[in-house]
C-alpha cells in the first residue's frame, strides 16, 4: 500500500497539484504554508514518503493547484449540492469514507466554509483534501468514482449559481442553502414586494437574465416536482417564468427543462428499486428497513417510507413475504429447489496446509473457499503467501494481489529464508476485482486472492464470495478481506458467513476462528483463538496454541 501512495502522490505532484502528506487523523505531518503557494518538488515528495511510507495524500487546494472542493458529508448533502449542478455536468468525483469529494476548476473569489450548503464544506486556498488511494484510520478508502477520477476527467468551471452561493456563505461557520437563496425576483422590472429578505451578497444567487436562466429554471423545475406538483401545473409555473426572464425563455426549452427534472426523480426511484433487489438477491437472513439503511450506499433515513413502498410491493410480487409479529421484517422467498444426486456425491478431502496448524484440525473438501478476515497490518498477506508457498510443491498455486505489483510480490516473498524465489512454482497475477471470472477451477488448482477490495457497499461482499463459490468448481480458494480491528466478520458483517467453510478473524498478534463447517478432528474448533507473533513480514511464532479465551469459560 505504501508503494501505491507514495507513486501516487509523485503523480499527482507530476500534475501540477501542491502534495503534502497526512495523517489518518487528517492533519499533516508537515507544516504545510508554505506549499498554498508553491508546491514541494519531487524530491521532497520522495523524502517525505521515506520517512512516512503509510502516509495519506493531501492536496492543497486554491489557486496554487488550480482546484477547489466542495466536500459532501453525506447523501443529504450530495442531494443539495447536485440541486446547483446541470445533469451535464462532468467533473472529477470521488468517494470518501463519509460523503464524496466534488473536484471543480480554481475560481478567485472564494474562500474556504463550513455547511455552505447543507452538510458540504468548500476548500479551496488555504485548505486542503485527502485523495485517493488513501484510507482514514479504520481502514476505509477514498476511491474516484467510476470514470470520475482526476486522471481522466478535468475539473469542469463551477456553474455560476453554485459559485454565487458558496461565494456568499464562504468564511462562515453555519451556513445553509436556505439563507443564500431568499431573493427577490424581479418580473419585468416590478420586484416582489412580500419578499424582503433581501441582502446584497445573495442578489444574484438567483438570476432571470441571459447567462443564468437556463441553471434558475432547471432549479426551479426540480423543486417543484420534488415538492410533488403535477406536471401542468409546473409547466404553468415555469412558461409564466420563462415569458419574464431577459430575454424570454422558449417554451419548447422550458418543456424539456421539466421532463429533465421528471426524468431525474424517476431514475433515483428505479436506481433505489434496483438497488433493493439486488441486495435482496444476495441475502440469506430475514431482512428489515433498517438493514437496507445499514448496508445500501446511497441512501439515507429520509428514503425509508420509500423503502417500505418498494418492500410492500416486492410483497405483492411474491419476492417477499412479511415476519409475522415483527414491524419491517421481511422473509425472502426461495421458490427454485431442485433435486440433487447425493449418493454419487464425492467425499474425498483434500491435502492443504494451512497457517497455525489449521490441516491438523480440520478437513477440507474440494470447492472450498476460506476467508481469511483481517485489520489492517495484521498479517493477511502474510498468511496468504505462507500458504502459497507451502503448497506450491502439490498445488497449481494462482496468486491474485489487488495491492502488489510484479516486483513487490518478488521483495515480499525474497523474506523467506528457506525459498529459492527464481524456483518458485507461483503464479502471480495483478488483479484486483471480479475475481469469479479468473478463478483456476481444476481439482489441483489453488486461488489465493490477497485481497478483495471493496469501498462502499460492503453487503456485496457475499455476493462476491457467492461467485466465487459457484464458479470454483473442484478447486480451493483462499481470500483475505479486510475488516475493522477486534470485529469478529470482515466487511460485509455476518453475511460474509455465508459461502466459506472456514472463517478466520486476524487481530494483530490474534487469530479467531468464526466458522468452521465441517469434520474437525476433536472438540467443534469454531470461537478459538491462537496467539502469535509476526516477523520480517512473513513468519509467524507461535506464542499460545488454539485454546478457548478466557472470557468465554463458564
Amino acid at each position: 500500500m505504501s508503494d501505491k501512495l507514495f507513486k501516487s502522490a509523485l503523480w499527482y505532484s507530476k500534475q501540477g497539484y501542491s502534495v503534502i502528506p497526512v495523517k489518518q487523523d487528517k492533519k499533516p505531518f508537515v507544516k504545510w504554508e508554505a506549499y498554498q503557494s508553491q508546491g514541494a518538488d519531487l524530491n521532497q515528495i520522495r523524502a517525505w514518503w521515506k520517512k512516512w511510507p503509510s502516509a495519506n495524500i493531501g492536496l492543497v487546494t486554491g489557486k496554487v493547484s488550480g482546484i477547489d472542493v466542495v466536500d459532501c458529508d453525506s447523501e443529504k448533502g450530495r442531494d443539495a449540492l447536485n440541486e446547483y449542478l446541470p445533469d451535464a455536468i462532468v467533473t472529477p468525483i470521488s468517494k470518501t469514507p463519509k460523503g464524496y469529494h466534488y473536484f471543480f476548476k480554481n475560481s478567485p473569489g472564494l474562500s474556504n466554509g463550513v455547511r455552505v450548503i447543507t452538510d458540504c464544506d468548500l476548500r479551496t486556498t488555504g485548505g486542503y483534501v485527502i485523495v485517493p488511494p488513501s484510507k482514514n484510520g479504520e481502514g476505509q478508502s477514498y476511491s474516484w468514482m467510476p470514470d470520475l477520477s482526476i486522471a481522466k476527467v478535468k475539473p469542469a468551471p463551477m456553474p455560476e449559481m453554485l459559485f454565487d452561493i458558496l461565494q456568499a456563505g464562504g468564511g462562515h461557520a453555519k451556513a445553509s442553502s436556505i439563507e443564500h437563496i431568499n431573493v427577490s425576483i424581479p418580473y419585468k422590472g416590478i420586484t416582489n414586494p412580500n419578499i424582503t429578505r433581501i441582502t446584497k451578497h445573495n442578489i444574484h444567487n438567483i438570476s432571470f437574465d441571459e447567462g443564468c436562466r437556463d441553471q434558475t429554471l432547471f432549479h426551479v423545475a426540480n423543486c417543484l416536482v420534488k415538492g410533488g406538483m403535477d406536471k401542468d401545473n409546473i409547466l404553468q409555473c415555469l412558461y409564466f417564468i420563462g415569458s419574464n426572464c431577459n430575454p424570454p425563455f422558449p417554451e419548447k426549452e422550458v418543456f424539456a427543462k421539466v421532463e429533465s427534472a421528471f426524468k431525474r426523480i424517476e431514475n433515483r426511484k428505479r436506481n433505489l428499486t434496483a438497488e433493493i433487489r439486488e441486495w435482496i438477491s444476495i441475502t440469506w437472513h430475514n431482512i428489515s428497513i433498517t438493514d437496507a439503511l445499514q448496508n445500501i450506499t446511497n441512501i439515507t433515513n429520509a428514503d425509508r417510507p420509500k423503502i417500505t413502498v418498494i418492500m410492500n410491493r416486492l410483497v405483492k410480487e411474491g419476492v417477499l413475504e412479511r415476519v409475522p409479529n415483527k414491524n419491517g421484517v421481511y422473509r425472502k422467498i426461495e421458490a427454485d429447489c431442485e433435486p440433487e444426486d447425493w449418493q454419487n456425491a464425492p467425499t474425498d478431502t483434500v491435502e492443504l496446509w494451512l497457517p497455525f496448524g489449521l490441516n491438523e484440525m480440520i478437513s477440507i473438501m474440494p470447492g472450498s473457499v476460506i476467508l481469511f478476515a483481517g485489520a489492517q497490518d495484521a498479517g493477511k498477506s502474510a498468511v496468504q503467501m505462507n500458504i502459497a508457498k507451502e503448497n506450491m510443491r502439490k498445488w497449481d498455486v494462482h496468486y491474485f494481489s489487488s495491492e502488489l505489483n510484479a516486483g513487490a510480490f518478488k521483495n515480499r516473498m525474497n523474506k523467506f529464508p528457506d525459498l529459492a524465489t527464481d524456483q518458485c512454482s507461483i503464479k502471480f497475477y495483478s488483479h484486483s476485482s471480479n475475481f469469479h471470472d479468473v478463478l483456476k477451477t481444476g481439482k489441483n488448482d489453488l486461488n489465493i486472492i490477497d485481497y478483495l477490495e471493496i469501498h462502499d457497499s460492503f453487503y456485496k461482499v457475499s455476493e462476491y464470495l457467492a461467485r466465487i463459490h459457484e464458479r470454483l468448481g473442484q478447486g480451493i480458494c483462499i481470500v483475505a478481506l479486510q475488516k475493522d480491528p477486534n470485529a469478529l466478520y470482515g466487511r460485509g458483517g455476518s453475511f460474509t458467513q455465508e459461502k466459506p467453510i472456514l472463517s478466520l478473524a486476524l487481530d494483530h498478534g490474534r487469530a479467531t476462528i468464526s466458522k468452521f463447517k465441517g469434520e474437525f478432528k476433536g472438540e467443534n474448533p469454531r470461537g478459538k483463538e491462537y496467539r502469535f507473533k509476526l516477523l520480517d513480514g512473513c513468519r509467524f511464532i507461535k506464542v499460545q496454541g488454539w485454546h478457548r479465551p478466557v472470557k468465554d469459560k463458564k
